[in-house]
């Protein structure tokens, strides 16, 4: 399925608590698995401020794969930080195409909001309701400069 901007929801989300995880490095994205995932990816450096990035070139570094486990002690070594994010999600297992797609549109929108955006952006995927959710996640910050 190809998204188009106006399907895409995006939200600005205030994470008031981390999310905890495991690195897991046998684990691959977006390959569907019964476990919460979260993976990292460090944004291409040439696309990172571009209002047009091109999605074949967005991600850079794959930095971890982990997954969620009940145990917090074990999983205190991942974490989707606390912090504000550019949030967008649906309710079906994507394609990396489409992932890029969206976490791209997600890009763009910041950039039109004048944010500033973090060097990462993070892929979770979850169960919910007996359906896969797959979500963007862009940290992101805005600048207080005063202009007195």
């Amino acid at each position: 399925m190809r998204y188009t901007f106006s399907m895409i929801n995006i939200l600005r989300l205030d994470l008031r608590s981390p999310l905890f995880f495991v690195k897991d490095d046998r684990i691959k994205p977006f390959v569907y698995i019964a476990d919460e995932t979260l993976f990292c990816f460090k944004v291409s450096p040439d696309q990172a401020g571009r209002i047009e990035p091109e999605t074949e070139c967005f991600l850079g570094e794959l930095l971890f794969g982990a997954r969620r486990v009940s145990d917090t002690a074990e999983a205190m070594a991942i974490e989707l930080p606390a912090g504000t994010y550019l949030f967008a999600q649906e309710r079906e297992a994507l394609s990396q195409e489409d992932w890029l797609f969206m976490a791209t549109e997600v890009q763009k929108e910041g950039l039109w909001e004048r944010l500033t955006l973090g060097d990462n952006v993070y892929l979770r995927c979850l169960f919910e309701d007996n359906s896969v959710v797959t979500q963007v996640f862009r940290p992101y910050w805005i600048d207080t400069v005063s202009t007195i």
